[in-house]
């Protein structure tokens, strides 16, 4: 059945959000194909035949598609807006998942960069004291971690009434939509980068200032040891290894052993497959080492990294392997006791319409623009362990 663009405008003009929301429903459930939708002749219904003429006649010179900032005009989809018969059209590849922004815990924040003051332990300096003699006196010291400064982060998209109009897919505007998603795995790779400790650079700030000194977020000797290499990801053993080196982290002050609590094991998504062998399934050993006779004694027992370490949350991404560059490098430890994301403002999305005074000036007719202001930050290290092959 042939659309009723007259109704269709009728209804938009009386009651405009449930219609166009039951229209944007319609075609992405596919209830009403892309094809069947006819802007021009919604254009002619709505802004009359002579403007669509005047629009039509207009010359539009093919231009590639450059990577400069600009306006999203129609030059950019000139190979899909000529007129060709769709049966379906093409789908944009997934936007990537955002597993370590969600775990590394966020805190607001009204500076531009912080110092997180903290006080040392005590220790323990208890001695013995003898009939009438004086206590031995103790004290501590003060402890500070600066943050990075917080940077602004964001994007605009303009469109042009020509992009619009000429857009035979429908999916212009849905894609220019999308700008908070993609400022979102900006903000994903940002989080990954601070997680593996890729490297800083001039516009990305992670590190860990303690004491006015920055330091690498893995050490492989002093202050601290938070690497194990030829330690590569197999069985119960690897993360027996690895769980090793954190529980021999000392206090800095105190010379005490750290409270360990491993929650995250992060691997590239080529270990995905090996992480079960190293938490779950059943150990079998074999004493006395590999003999076959002499009635040697076999034991089975379930995996002990369970009831030893705890539960372990597996945490993986495209991203991840894009960020760090290996297959077999893996992480364990705690990402929201080592790391945190302070925040001067959330992400926001805003959507300009028409009526603008680039709408006037230029023919843009919608704008999208999303931002966000805030920085990851390393806020203890000795947190996490990274193993190499």
């Amino acid at each position: 059945m042939a659309m009723n663009y007259t109704k269709l405008v009728e209804g938009i003009k009386k009651h405009p959000t449930q219609v166009l929301a039951g229209l944007a429903a319609s075609l992405k459930e596919g209830a009403i194909a892309v094809t069947e939708l006819d802007l021009g002749k919604l254009w002619c219904e709505l802004f009359g035949f002579g403007t669509y003429t005047r629009v039509k006649e207009q010359k539009v010179m093919a231009s590639k598609v450059m990577e400069t900032a600009g306006a999203v005009s129609s030059d950019a989809f000139l190979n899909i807006t000529q007129q060709f018969a769709y049966t379906t059209i093409l789908q944009a590849y997934d936007i990537p998942d955002r597993p370590f922004s969600r775990l590394i815990p966020s805190r607001p924040s009204k500076f531009k960069w912080e110092r997180i003051p903290g006080v040392a332990h005590v220790g323990d300096d208890a001695l013995v004291v003898d009939e009438g003699k004086e206590f031995p006196v103790s004290g501590t010291t003060e402890d500070w971690v600066d943050t990075p400064e917080t940077r602004k982060r964001g994007t605009r998209i303009p469109v042009t009434k020509e992009a619009v109009f000429f857009d035979q897919t429908g999916l212009v505007l849905e894609r220019c939509r999308q700008v908070g998603d993609w400022l979102g795995v900006n903000k994903e790779k940002r989080a990954i980068t601070c997680v593996v400790d890729a490297g800083e650079t001039d516009q990305l700030q992670y590190r860990y200032k303690w004491r006015n000194t920055s330091y690498a977020t893995y050490q492989a000797t002093t202050p601290w040891v938070n690497v194990k290499t030829t330690n590569a990801l197999s069985d119960y053993t690897t993360i027996e290894a690895a769980w090793q080196v954190l529980v021999q982290i000392l206090d800095p002050y105190t010379g005490e052993p750290q409270n360990v609590t491993i929650r995250h094991i992060v691997v590239p998504p080529a270990l995905i497959a090996t992480v079960p062998f190293a938490l779950k399934g059943m150990v079998k050993r074999i004493a006395p080492g590999y003999a076959t006779s002499g009635n040697p004694t076999n034991t089975e027992v379930p995996n002990p990294m369970g009831d030893i370490i705890g539960q372990i949350q597996t945490v993986s991404s495209q991203l991840l392997r894009a960020t760090s560059g290996s297959d077999s490098t893996w992480w364990l430890g705690d990402l929201a006791a080592a790391f945190e994301y302070v925040e001067n403002w959330p992400m926001q999305v805003l959507t300009l319409g028409s009526g603008s005074h680039d709408e006037f000036h230029r023919d843009i007719v919608a704008q999208f623009r999303a931002d966000e202001r805030g920085t990851f930050f390393t806020k203890q290290p000795r947190k996490m362990v990274k193993s190499t092959a």
